[in-house]
């Protein structure tokens, strides 16, 4: 073998021996659902003054993630809305959620994400506590192709089973399921109907779901954990602008 060769050999093994060793970089966002705390006010001398809400009622404004070795990853959380997207090495195992008010930072979540992928991580208050203090999880596959343009993912947040009445089907989600499928109209009736506690079906929504050219849409049934809520369930109708596939290689 020639030395020219031998070179190249191994600089392809050392290539090779990287590109294995390098993590992938993939996306994580995060949605708090629930519903947000009531108004509260007082006057001063003749002024209203807007009051913090009462601690546990909101999520953490702002969540920090170490990833050992003193790195980290932060962002944001607002009830009803998508955070923005962070990149998250590949890693499998748990994750820490810590919330950050100002220099404080204290652990608050914890997580398990898979390897590999693009992951959405849906947050409620636990129902038992009905605090923000302690928050429950579920981890949603955020893939483009788990979820592509002109979809709808249906996510059942509820401890009870969920019916979803189509124009042409009807379709039927456990507590806790998920489902994508097509839209193939740009405007779909639909019905959504809870199993009450005498195994009676209530319809808790009916309206249409409406979604525009390169958008994917998002259905979530959530309890509802205010104050003296008129319905105990909630449905959040999120649109979104689907991602732009990856470019081909060459």
């Amino acid at each position: 073998m020639t030395f020219l060769l031998r070179s190249v050999l191994l600089l392809l093994t050392i290539g090779f021996a990287n590109a294995q060793e390098k993590p992938t970089d993939r996306q994580i966002r995060f949605l708090a659902i629930g519903d947000m705390p009531p108004f509260r006010q007082e006057i001063r001398d003749g002024v209203r003054y807007e009051l913090e809400a009462e601690p546990g009622t909101l999520p953490p404004r702002m969540i920090e993630i170490p990833l050992g070795e003193e790195k980290k990853i932060e962002t944001t959380l607002s009830l009803g809305a998508f955070s923005p997207s962070v990149k998250l090495p590949s890693a499998a195992g748990s994750l820490t959620l810590q919330k950050k008010q100002g220099e404080a930072v204290t652990e608050w979540h914890k997580l398990n994400v898979p390897e590999n992928g693009n992951w959405l991580v849906v947050l409620w208050r636990d129902p038992q506590k009905n605090t923000w203090d302690a928050a429950r999880s579920a981890v949603i596959a955020d893939d483009l192709a788990a979820f592509p343009e002109g979809s709808l993912r249906l996510i059942n947040a509820l401890a009870t089973n969920t019916r979803f009445v189509f124009a042409e089907q009807t379709l039927d989600l456990k507590g806790g399921g998920m489902k994508v499928l097509p839209l193939t109209q740009p405007t779909t009736p639909v019905q959504i109907s809870v199993l009450d506690a005498e195994q009676n079906w209530r319809v808790v929504y009916q309206s249409a779901i409406t979604q525009n050219p390169g958008e994917r849409g998002n259905v979530i049934l959530y309890r509802a954990d205010g104050v003296s809520p008129r319905n105990p369930v909630k449905v959040l109708n999120l649109r979104e602008r689907a991602p732009a596939p990856p470019a081909k290689k060459p």
